[in-house]
């Protein structure tokens, strides 16, 4: 009797002990305690561009993180693209992905020294680089040689491939091998491939994946494309690479339609029959709203004890999807001259400074590929070499002092 009663006793504790341990692991994996700093894997690609809450998720861990731009990113990293969000991956290679909406990719060890990334859902456009790309899907494979140009989809069990330029190799998840080239699709499922049509309809402008900034109100877009349009075509506008709620359709005629009054963020676009087949390829363009970061630190009318070469620290509120930014010092309201830029990733930036003890001012905005953001509201502030002395203390303020 005694000693069964230690063997159960023995038996819930091992069960205990292997709990508390799984839950160890968790915790570990899910606050990233298992983080970058425990890999020696080099940095593969970066996120050249973002927008909305796109989320990162690093190799061995289970959480999930913002991916602003500039974020790295290792083999083993996951990258999940939100509705209405999207985002670029640039790598060391050479290679070039864009990510739609409801996409997740993960980034594999190369394979014979070429780069490799598994689409899980979603579709991504992508540009290979010096040694080539293979993109993976549970539906078969596209291999991009290199410099080579496609669009991947995969929908359900099937992928869908269309190369722009150069040539792409893809393949059914069971074989199947097929070779096409610029202006060629292809689809992929378990059994092998299929032959799809050209599109008959080319979309012109604007350039996929194109982001157009705007202040107040979106300026109005000319969606111009080339090609035969049969009886009944028509321009369907769309907020999501599905189509499930198309927002306007407009008769395809004459090669363009404006757009007044176009929706600010993702916008998705194409050209269909009238039954409403697709006879050209689905593009987005995006607007983006210039807004400004605020500036934050120094506080305006700041006195800050700063001799020359003093660090100086620099802070504001972010924008989402936002990571590079430019700080600039000038002596005048209006910035003219700028005495002192620097750009800095991230929030926050420790600026050596060697300015004159005066009045001075600083703002911060957005930089990059498109250009320079729109500044904050300018900080003023002041630099003074020797600190100030106090005021001196009274030790005996009952006794009057005449002169």
């Amino acid at each position: 009797m005694t000693t069964h009663t230690f063997g159960e006793r023995d038996l819930w504790l091992a069960g205990a002990s292997a709990l508390v341990a799984a839950a160890s692991l968790w915790l570990a994996l899910g606050s990233g305690q298992l983080n970058r700093q425990d890999s020696s894997t080099p940095t593969v690609a970066a996120v050249k561009q973002s927008s909305g809450e796109v989320k990162l998720r690093l190799a061995f861990t289970l959480g999930w993180q913002g991916a602003h731009r500039g974020a790295e990113v290792h083999d083993g990293d996951a990258l999940f693209v939100p509705p209405g969000a999207e985002a670029t991956l640039s790598f060391v290679d050479g290679t070039e992905l864009s990510l739609d909406e409801r996409s997740l990719v993960v980034i594999e060890r190369p394979r014979a020294g070429v780069r490799s990334v598994t689409l899980r859902q979603g579709s991504v456009s992508g540009r290979a680089g010096s040694e080539g790309l293979t993109l993976q899907t549970s539906a078969g494979e596209a291999r991009l040689e290199a410099q080579s140009e496609a669009r991947v989809e995969l929908t359900g069990d099937q992928l869908e491939v269309s190369v722009k330029k150069g040539t792409a190799k893809v393949k059914g998840s069971t074989g199947g091998q097929k070779t096409i080239e610029s202006g060629q699709r292809v689809a992929a499922a378990k059994a092998g491939t299929t032959d799809l049509a050209p599109f008959a309809v080319q979309l012109l402008a604007p350039d996929a994946q194109a982001r157009l900034p705007f202040r107040g109100a979106p300026s109005p877009v000319t969606l111009t494309w080339s090609g035969e349009t049969p009886e009944g075509a028509r321009v369907q506008i769309a907020r999501d690479r599905l189509y499930a709620f198309v927002d306007t359709e407009r008769t395809a005629k004459g090669g363009s339609l404006t757009l007044k009054e176009p929706s600010k963020g993702v916008t998705w676009w194409r050209l269909v029959d009238a039954e409403g087949h697709p006879i050209s390829e689905a593009r987005r363009f995006t607007c983006v709203e210039d807004v400004a970061p605020v500036a934050m630190y120094p506080r305006s009318g700041e006195v800050l004890l700063a001799p020359h070469g003093t660090a100086v620290a620099f802070a504001w509120a972010p924008l989402p999807g936002i990571g590079r930014y430019r700080v600039e010092i000038s002596p005048s309201q209006g910035f003219e001259p700028v005495t002192v830029t620097e750009v800095a990733n991230g929030a926050t930036a420790r600026i050596a400074l060697s300015l004159n003890e005066s009045m001075w001012f600083w703002r911060v905005r957005v930089d990059d590929e498109s250009g320079l953001g729109a500044p904050s509201e300018p900080m003023r502030f002041r630099i003074i070499h020797k600190g100030i002395p106090e005021a001196p203390e009274l030790f005996n303020p009952e006794i009057e002092v005449t002169p």
